[in-house]
């Protein structure tokens, strides 16, 4: 297990949750994020990592075919990674059956990289860590700028207020670190649910929901020492 972090941190997925849980379930947000998890139980960077090829590579389905059939060929050490290589496949194909929906013919993607920066907002860091950035090119040959974060999860799909917070604070990563490719536009800014099949686009209303926001990051900072 990895032993607790110093200063406060959130993932924007947990932060999602957080802005609309009950009390008890902020509680152990707070504590999973102090207190997180052997890396070997993350259940799919294997699906991340084949879905973020696909999207850089011309959107061919060919390389989804590819990475479900090698995790399907690969022989595993223990039954944990087994396991894990099944939820994968399954996670690649939800997406692939979700992509045609989500209009993205013409736009250019590209990796974002493994430790990209975070969101700092009321002394927490908030890990946006989107998968890939999204390129476009409008009509008067004006370059558009975007981010796409998959969020995968069988057992705590997103509802739309969470979606939507989610998605916003995309918007905000997108503005505060990717403005020197050209202008940020929040059609291009996805969050994309792969087993519910539905996406999140920024709400045009964030106002209020950034106060949402500071209020839920100070709550997290208070409580982390104690926590």
């Amino acid at each position: 297990m990895n032993g607790p972090t110093e200063s406060p941190h959130v993932s924007v997925n947990k932060l999602g949750r957080y802005l609309t849980a009950t009390p008890a379930l902020r509680k152990r947000l707070i504590d999973a994020q102090k207190h997180p998890p052997d890396p070997q139980y993350l259940h799919y960077p294997e699906a991340a990592h084949a879905i973020t090829d696909f999207l850089c590579r011309g959107q061919d389905e060919a390389i989804l075919r590819q990475h479900q059939h090698r995790l399907a060929t690969t022989v595993f050490a223990d039954a944990f990674d087994a396991h894990r290589a099944q939820l994968c496949i399954q996670a690649i194909e939800n997406y692939r059956q979700f992509h045609p929906r989500l209009g993205l013919r013409g736009v250019v993607a590209s990796e974002v990289g493994h430790e990209p920066p975070s969101l700092e907002m009321a002394g927490v860091s908030i890990r946006v860590w989107p998968q890939v950035v999204l390129q476009t090119v409008d009509k008067h040959s004006n370059n558009k700028v975007g981010v796409m974060k998959l969020y995968f999860s069988k057992n705590h799909p997103l509802d739309e207020r969470s979606g939507q917070y989610i998605a916003m604070l995309l918007q905000a990563f997108a503005e505060q670190h990717l403005t020197p490719l050209g202008p940020i536009d929040p059609k291009l800014v996805r969050v994309v649910d792969v087993f519910a099949g539905h996406e999140y686009l920024p709400p045009k209303a964030r106002t209020r929901r950034l106060c949402d926001v500071q209020r839920a990051c100070e709550e997290i900072a208070a409580r982390w020492p104690v926590q």
